[in-house]
């Protein structure tokens, strides 16, 4: 009967936890939904399915038009394996949480001892079973839980800043092959105009000087132009490993040149409580918190007693036959009572709280400066485009028909069309300065600070301790 019931116990307890599974798709879901409800992209896991051959499909729709920015990130997001490689740490925590609610296997112990005197052998058995398991098992489950939405909004997080990543990387393609346009126009005139000057050269209107002067300008531009090329390959380059593009994918084109600033500039009114109510950063560091308290209360709870045995032990002798009894191992506190384990979970705790309060004031200090940063950069780009390049063109035109009076000579005509060229240069770096300011607005209004300003909060630390608690049972 007694044989019975403890049969009946095992089947239960295989019950509850033999049939756990892992499902490695968990909280994918989640993370969709936040991003999509964040940007206008949709992220895909590829795994095969119909799903997956949908979005194969969209790329290729989308490969054969000319690209804008929500373009090249819509293809960064379903091709990048980097990406996809990124949303495997769900299925790690996942993994976490489901082997944090599983009880501890049951170890049994068997020895066989031949006395020397010839006689039957001595068996000794022993079955034993974590005891205080069972009442820990939902005290690890509650930290692997909270680890398991930190990872989810750690992977968010990634997402969010990936997809800024390669608007920005878009953008600063835009505004190389836009500075290319330029260098090619630069030098095509410049090289016109060498060509005037050495007919003039050999009229006698100008001097040698004159001709060197105007030489070594069309010089540089060529120069110029050559870093122009290299830059605009460069960017195009950084945009292929993004989009994970290779082979034929590679021959995209972009639609256009760098947007000009629009009339209408961006609504940033009450851009700080946006950027706290919206955070992601700040949700994933509360999270963090939550953890750290979860752990502690963990540590605290197995401090003095991490562990207790309970089983029972069968012994056969030769004279007497089996024995049985019952088994019970709890080690003794005596040297280590948890106190390192505990003050470590405190000290997590503390750093998670100060991490929270500093990132609130940082978050907010970020989107003043990232918004002063975009309006400087808009009126730098309306400025030139308004009032400084329509004036260097009319002083050149101007200066044109000084020298065609010859009444200004080459060098004067050459130096004010050097200062047309370096006032188009200043705006189209104006305008990337502008555009590149705008997508960190929209991250942060999207609930992210930008990468080269923002705080990461690094997850694995408490992960870390998830595990260390768990071999210290």
């Amino acid at each position: 009967m007694e044989v019975q019931r403890i049969g009946l116990v095992g089947l239960l307890l295989f019950g509850l936890t033999g049939c756990a599974s892992v499902d490695l798709r968990a909280g994918f879901p989640e993370v969709s939904a936040a991003v999509a409800e964040r940007s206008t992209t949709k992220i895909v896991w590829n795994n095969g399915t119909d799903l997956d051959r949908e979005a194969e499909e969209k790329l290729r729709a989308l490969r054969q038009k000319k690209l804008t920015a929500d373009d090249a990130v819509q293809i960064a997001m379903l091709s990048n394996r980097d990406l996809q490689a990124i949303y495997t740490e769900l299925g790690v925590a996942q993994a976490d949480l489901v082997q944090a609610g599983l009880f501890r296997n049951p170890i049994l112990d068997a020895a066989v001892l031949f006395p020397l005197s010839g006689v039957r052998p001595d068996i000794q058995l022993s079955v034993v079973v974590g005891f205080l398991d069972v009442l820990y098992v939902p005290l690890r489950k509650r930290v692997a839980a909270a680890l398991f939405e930190e990872a989810k909004l750690r992977v968010t997080g990634i997402v969010l800043d990936f997809a800024m990543q390669v608007r920005t990387a878009f953008y600063g393609h835009q505004a190389n092959e836009q500075m290319l346009e330029l260098r090619q126009s630069i030098v095509k005139a410049l090289t016109a105009s060498l060509e005037v000057s050495r007919r003039l050269h050999e009229a006698g209107n100008i001097t040698d000087l004159d001709l060197a002067r105007d030489r070594a300008l069309a010089e540089a531009s060529k120069l110029a132009l050559r870093s122009a090329e290299v830059a605009a390959r460069q960017s195009r380059e950084q945009l292929n490993s993004l989009m994970g593009a290779w082979g034929g994918e590679t021959e995209w084109e972009i639609a256009g040149r760098l947007p000009d600033v629009p009339e209408e500039s961006l609504t940033a009114s009450g851009i700080e409580r946006t950027a706290l109510t919206r955070s992601i950063d700040l949700s994933h560091a509360r999270q963090r918190i939550i953890a750290a308290g979860q752990q502690l209360g963990y540590d605290r709870a197995t401090a003095l007693i991490p562990s207790m045995d309970f089983g029972a032990s069968a012994e056969r002798e030769p004279v007497e036959g089996w024995r049985v009894g019952p088994v019970l191992s709890v080690p003794i506190p005596l040297f280590d009572q948890g106190q390192a384990r505990v003050g470590r979970a405190v000290a997590e705790l503390s750093r998670a709280q100060h991490e929270y309060y500093a990132l609130a004031v940082r978050i907010r200090a970020t989107a003043r400066a990232v918004q002063e940063r975009m309006r400087g950069a808009r009126d730098r780009a309306l400025y030139y485009r308004d009032i400084l390049l329509p004036l260097r063109e009319r002083i050149v035109n101007e200066a044109q028909l000084q020298y065609n009076a010859m009444q200004i000579g080459i060098f004067q005509l050459l130096r004010e069309r050097e200062q047309q060229i370096e006032t188009g240069v200043a705006y189209v770096e104006a305008l990337r300065e502008y555009w590149l300011a705008r997508a960190d607005l929209e991250q942060i209004s999207s609930g992210r600070l930008p990468i080269s300003n923002g705080f990461r909060v690094d997850g694995a630390g408490a992960k870390t301790r998830m595990k260390e608690g768990r071999n210290g049972d």
